[in-house]
């Protein structure tokens, strides 16, 4: 009772933080993705630190996402546009950035530059990236309903009920190798109740088209790749959770998993159908 109670009261103010960034002024909103930036490259080195990669101070990986953040962001301030040149501008800042890393580890860590700088290659693609593709999603948006908002809407419906169906009727595993509690009842119950949410959003809100129920057909299957992935890695490395920051959830890369997938194929599709 105790852990349901502490997981309750902390997954309650971290949705909270979040839809209070996201619904106020968008600077609080470069912050809190700023600084999940830097918090999940601190975890992410933590998990794969070793002699041979990510063999320095997981402060620095920390630092290196949140100005691997800030290179990404930075063209939007000055195109004010979503579109392909603002993606390929902050696409080559990156590769740069990467190249720097690269290079500083050449000189300083010259028998690991290759793994170290490969993995913080990979850190910033899973973690930053995503998160400065919804970033981009809501500096654009100036409607009473952010769209990013409603990403993680369905999300959390989709994480939320497939833990609820998956508790009720689960039976038949998933994939138990790598999560061995989730279930094809739990998978199907957060799929359909995402598309229902989706279906309430664009009827109540929107009054129009079906974009949001479409959109949860995508973010929902997603989101579970997002927590499959993530769930190998760590049995990968024999960790349970990623961090300790969110009392009874884990770390931030605990939390944001589903959304680090979520958010790239939310992407695509707001970009080749809006």
């Amino acid at each position: 009772m105790k852990t349901l109670l502490t997981r309750s009261i902390s997954g309650i103010l971290f949705v909270s933080l979040v839809v209070f960034c996201l619904l106020g002024n968008k600077g609080f909103s470069i912050a809190l993705f700023g600084l999940i930036s830097g918090i999940g490259l601190y975890e992410f080195h933590l998990l794969f630190s070793s002699k041979e990669k990510f063999n320095y101070p997981a402060i620095v990986s920390a630092f290196l996402g949140v100005f691997g953040f800030i290179v990404l962001i930075f063209p939007w301030f000055i195109e004010k546009e979503l579109g392909i040149n603002q993606f390929i501008h902050s696409g080559i800042h990156l590769l740069i950035l990467i190249g720097l890393i690269g290079l500083t580890q050449r000189f300083y860590r010259p028998k690991e530059f290759i793994s170290n700088t490969t993995f913080i290659g990979m850190g910033l693609g899973y973690i930053v990236v995503p998160l400065f593709l919804g970033l981009a999603i809501h500096l654009n948006d100036d409607g009473t309903f952010p769209i990013i908002l409603g990403v993680f809407l369905l999300v959390w419906t989709n994480d939320t009920f497939a833990y609820i169906s998956g508790n009720l009727f689960g039976k038949h595993k998933l994939i138990e190798r790598i999560s061995p509690n989730k279930t094809w009842e739990g998978f199907f119950g957060g799929f359909f109740i995402t598309i229902l949410v989706g279906y309430i959003v664009d009827l109540y809100l929107f009054k129009e088209n079906s974009f949001w129920m479409m959109a949860a057909i995508i973010v929902s299957p997603a989101a579970v790749i997002g927590d499959l992935f993530e769930s190998s890695l760590k049995r990968k490395n024999n960790v349970k959770d990623t961090g300790n920051i969110l009392p009874g959830h884990g770390g931030i890369l605990d939390r944001f998993d589903a959304m680090f997938f979520a958010i790239p194929f939310f992407y695509i599709w707001y970009i080749l159908f809006t």
